[in-house]
C-alpha cells in the first residue's frame, strides 16, 4: 500500500517514520534541509511543491491509498488534497491551521472533497478546555470520533486515594482506570492494585461521566481561570469555557483583538494588558488563579507567563508550545501541562489511520503503551465474556462501542459481533492481542 505525505516538518517526518515500517511511503518536500533529515528513513522523497500537479504525479499519487497534506501552509494542504483526490488518491487527509477554513477541530467529508480535515489549533483548544474541568488532569485524548475520552490524572502526595485499591474507588459506571504510570513503568491495573503518591493514572470513559470523578479525587473545584492570548487557541478555549460557571478572564496586549472578543464572549472578562508585566499581573491578582492558560504565539513568552503566574501563587499552568521537543523541558521547569498543536495533529492523524484499518501506532502521553481499536468479526467470539477472553498479562479492554452505545465492560460483559473494542496493552503484547481477534 502506498501512502503519500506532503510536507516533512515535525508532523510529516513523524508520520513518515511511523508508517514506513509497514507501508510504501513517499514524501513531497521542497526544503533541502528537511530532505536531508529524511534520508535516514526507508522512504522515497520527491523534491517539489505539493500543490504542483507534476510533483503529485511524480509521487504516484494516483496509486496512493492515502494522501496526507501536512505542510506548514493551510492553502497548500487544501489545494494538494483536492488535486490528489482528482488524480486518484483513495483517501485524503489535510491539516488546516487557518480557522477561516474550519469551524471545528475535525471535519469528515469536507465539501471540497477532502475526506478528513484536522485543525490542530482547535483540537488543542478543546483538549485544554477538558483539562480545566478536572483539577488533577494533566493530559486529554479522545478516541473513536469523540465517543470516548481518556484523561491522565496525577495522584498528589496529599490525595485520599493513596493506598486505596482500584476496586475501592467507587468509579462511575462508565469510567475505568486503564493504566498507571509509576517510576517510568506502566502497570495495567487489576481490582486489587493500590494507588501510590505520584502515580499518573489513565482514566477512560464517556465525557459526561469523566466530569464526575472530581469528587472521587477529593480535589477543590476550579473557579478562577485566566487565559493569556486571544489568538485562535485562546479565543476558542474562551468560547468553550464561556458557557461554564467559571470566573474567566482573557488577557491580550492587542486592543483590536480584545474589542472583537468582547463582542463574542458573554461571561468572560476581556482585558488589554502585557502578560509579562509583573505589576500588571499582581494588579489583576493572577496569583489567586486556579488555572492559567498561556496561548500566545511565542513559546518563550508562554513559558515566562506560566512561571511568573505560578511564582505569584497560581495553582496550575497549562501552556501551548509550538515546538514539540520543548514539551518535556517546559514540564521539567515547572509548567504543569505543555501541549503542542503539531503533536495533537500527529496523534489525530494516527488515530484516524487506525480507523481506516491501517497498522499505525497510537501514542499516549509519550509512554510505551498501545491503544488498539479492534472490530469483532469472528463468529466464535460473539457471546464470550470478558473474563473468559484469556488476554495477555498487562492487557485490559477499556471500552466497547456497540452501535450508538459506549459501554465500559465488567468481567461478566459479553462481546458481540460488530463490537468495536478499545484495548490497552503494552507494545510487546500487540501481536498477541491482535491474534485473538483476527
Amino acid at each position: 500500500m502506498l501512502i503519500v505525505i506532503a510536507g516533512a516538518g515535525e508532523v510529516g517526518y513523524s508520520l513518515a517514520n511511523d508508517l514506513s515500517a509497514d507501508y510504501d511511503v513517499i514524501v513531497i518536500e521542497k526544503d533541502e534541509r528537511k530532505i536531508d533529515e529524511l534520508r535516514g528513513l526507508d522512504i522515497d522523497v520527491i523534491k517539489g511543491n505539493a500543490a504542483n500537479p507534476d510533483s503529485l504525479k511524480k509521487a504516484r499519487v494516483n496509486e496512493a491509498e492515502i494522501f496526507i497534506g501536512v505542510t506548514g501552509n493551510s492553502e497548500v494542504n487544501i489545494l494538494s488534497g483536492i488535486l490528489a483526490k482528482k488524480l486518484g488518491a483513495n483517501k485524503v487527509i489535510a491539516r488546516v491551521s487557518n480557522p477561516e477554513y474550519v469551524d471545528k477541530p475535525v471535519i469528515r467529508g469536507h465539501p471540497l472533497g477532502i475526506d478528513l480535515v484536522i485543525c490542530p489549533q482547535l483540537a488543542l483548544a478543546g483538549a485544554i478546555a477538558n483539562l480545566v474541568t478536572i483539577p488533577s488532569a494533566i493530559d486529554f485524548v479522545s478516541f473513536s470520533g469523540g465517543k470516548i475520552d481518556m484523561i491522565e490524572v496525577m495522584i498528589p502526595n496529599d490525595s485520599p486515594l493513596i493506598e486505596k485499591r482500584i476496586s475501592e474507588l467507587n468509579l462511575p459506571d462508565n469510567v475505568i482506570i486503564t493504566a498507571i504510570y509509576r517510576n517510568d513503568e506502566i502497570i495495567v491495573p487489576r481490582g486489587d492494585t493500590k494507588l501510590k503518591a505520584g502515580d499518573k493514572i489513565a482514566v477512560v470513559g464517556k465525557s459526561e461521566d469523566l466530569s464526575k470523578i472530581s469528587d472521587i479525587l477529593g480535589k477543590r473545584v476550579i473557579k478562577n481561570v485566566v487565559i493569556f492570548g486571544g489568538g485562535t487557541v485562546g479565543s476558542y478555549v474562551a468560547k468553550i469555557l464561556d458557557r461554564s460557571n467559571l470566573n474567566l478572564k482573557l488577557i491580550d496586549v492587542n486592543p483590536a483583538v480584545c474589542e472583537n472578543l468582547c463582542k463574542i464572549l458573554k461571561r468572560t472578562r476581556v482585558i488589554i494588558g502585557d502578560a509579562t508585566d509583573l505589576d500588571f499581573l499582581m494588579e489583576e491578582e493572577i496569583g489567586k488563579s486556579d488555572v492559567v492558560i498561556a496561548t500566545t504565539e511565542s513559546d518563550g513568552k508562554n513559558l515566562l507567563i506560566a512561571l511568573l503566574s505560578k511564582s505569584l501563587g497560581a495553582k496550575k499552568a497549562i501552556v501551548k508550545v509550538e515546538k514539540g521537543s520543548y514539551i518535556k523541558l517546559f514540564e521539567k521547569v515547572g509548567v504543569d501541562v505543555a501541549l503542542s498543536p503539531k503533536e495533537i495533529a500527529h496523534l489525530e492523524i494516527l488515530k484516524h489511520l487506525k480507523l481506516m484499518k491501517l497498522r499505525a501506532p497510537t501514542k499516549f502521553e509519550k509512554k510505551e503503551i498501545a491503544v488498539l481499536e479492534i472490530l469483532v468479526e469472528k463468529d466464535k467470539l460473539s457471546g464470550k465474556r470478558i473474563k473468559d477472553m484469556k488476554l495477555p498479562k498487562g492487557t485490559i479492554i477499556g471500552c466497547i462501542l456497540r452501535e450508538d452505545q459506549c459501554l465500559i465492560p465488567k468481567g461478566e460483559t459479553e462481546i458481540r459481533l460488530g463490537d468495536k473494542l478499545l484495548i490497552f496493552t503494552t507494545w510487546d503484547n500487540v501481536e498477541k492481542v491482535e491474534s485473538k481477534f483476527t
